[in-house]
């Protein structure tokens, strides 16, 4: 695998493999993060809080409780964000 093919979202599909509920929501919070990172307009924490903002407008549209997801997706973002930079160094 080279760097140009590695992603949030590749890192985060095999993550998600083992997830059943939810795993939209995951994934679309992994392309979201994707999204930002290719953006570049945004650093640290406000990329954090975009991505939060946008998945809280999916979970709410999708007649879901975003109070039962909130910590869940922050520590997914946190956890996720961990690995995938952990895996980039690998091919750097």
């Amino acid at each position: 695998m080279n760097q140009k093919a590695l992603n949030i979202a590749t890192v985060a599909a095999g993550v998600l493999t083992t997830v059943t509920k939810g795993r939209t929501i995951y994934q679309a919070t992994a392309n979201a993060m994707d999204s930002v990172e290719i953006q570049g307009t945004l650093t640290g924490l406000k990329k954090k809080e975009a991505v939060m903002a946008f998945i809280k407008g999916l979970v709410i549209n999708l007649g879901t409780n975003w109070d039962v997801y909130e910590e869940l997706i922050s520590t997914f973002i946190d956890q996720i964000k961990t690995a995938y930079n952990a895996v980039k160094d690998l091919f750097k």
